[in-house]
């Protein structure tokens, strides 16, 4: 049987440190330069899927 490459992702990937569901321009906040972030509303949530 051959080994399959991607047994091992589940591994890899937890030991990457992601911000999974986190908005990407305020990190998670809700706050981008000291104001409400314009991206996800200040809710600190991705809501475009990016």
């Amino acid at each position: 049987m051959t080994e399959q490459p991607w047994a091992d992702w589940p591994e890899i990937l937890d030991a990457i440190p992601i911000a999974r569901y986190r908005c990407g321009t305020c990190g998670g906040t809700g706050l981008s330069e000291n104001d409400t972030c314009a991206d996800c509303h200040g809710t600190g949530i991705d809501n475009h899927g990016a």
